[in-house]
């Protein structure tokens, strides 16, 4: 009976120990290259950084899934073959563009998708992802943006924007104010060169924490011509704070 118990309570333990397994990160990198037409600073080629999830296998994978459509919503092109593999879609990238190359030599300027991320865990419930990124496959311009996700750490779902704070139309509120005055704005959006809708407030599908600071980050096109490029406002994190969900930023040591 007692070798019994004792088993018992060491399958519990063991049970236990597995629930605390904490969610870890990793960042690895994918490089590919033409091996046409290539010269020094002129030369097709992807560089990629990726989060990668390890741990609790449901989050884990969730995330690690959510990174992987979002990269190849980005540089695969409609006749790449499916594929779960960043090794393959940096080798679709090459290839599409040595097919360019093959049939217009002249006009196969060098493409580019640069991908680089900083990411980390903002409080023991919340992982914070930051892509500054480029890709041109020819043009007049490539694109210079970012994506930001946050991350559940117990589920791997995405939080939406809302869901991090507690008083979301308070911020907004401040953001707005902190726009005008950060970018100069007198009169009208409109008439300050910016399009928002119906001439109205709204804050970027991107923004981030960094050491000091809270960045709204408008891309390229979003609010404003590309000419004019992104609209960077930043807020410092001691004037964010008090709008913050506690969910999702409580002050833990992890």
């Amino acid at each position: 009976m007692k070798q019994i118990l004792l088993y018992i309570c060491l399958s519990l333990f063991f049970v236990s120990c597995r629930k605390q397994v904490p969610l870890q990160f990793s960042t690895k990198n994918y490089e590919a290259r033409t091996k046409f037409n290539c010269k020094p600073g002129n030369c097709t080629y992807v560089h990629l950084e990726i989060p990668f999830a390890s741990g609790p296998e449901a989050a884990s994978q969730t995330i690690n899934k959510t990174l992987f459509q979002f990269i190849s919503s980005k540089i695969c092109f409609e006749n790449d073959s499916k594929t779960t593999s960043y090794d393959t879609l940096a080798r679709h990238f090459i290839s599409s563009y040595d097919e360019v190359n093959r049939i217009y030599p002249e006009d196969a300027i060098a493409w580019e998708a640069n991908f680089k991320v900083l990411h980390k865990a903002l409080s023991a419930t919340t992982y914070q992802v930051v892509w500054d990124y480029y890709i041109f496959t020819g043009g007049a311009h490539g694109l210079q943006a970012s994506k930001v996700f946050f991350f559940d750490m117990n589920t791997g779902d995405t939080i939406s924007r809302k869901d991090l704070f507690l008083n979301y139309e308070g911020f907004k509120n401040y953001a707005e104010t902190e726009f005008k005055k950060q970018l100069n704005i007198q009169a009208s959006y409109t008439a300050a060169g910016f399009t928002f809708e119906d001439n109205k407030f709204h804050l970027p599908e991107n923004f981030y924490e960094t050491d000091k600071e809270w960045i709204l980050y408008y891309n390229p096109y979003e609010i404003a011509p590309y000419v004019q490029g992104a609209s960077v406002i930043k807020l410092p994190k001691e004037k964010v704070q008090s709008y913050l969900n506690p969910l999702h930023f409580k002050n833990e040591s992890f």
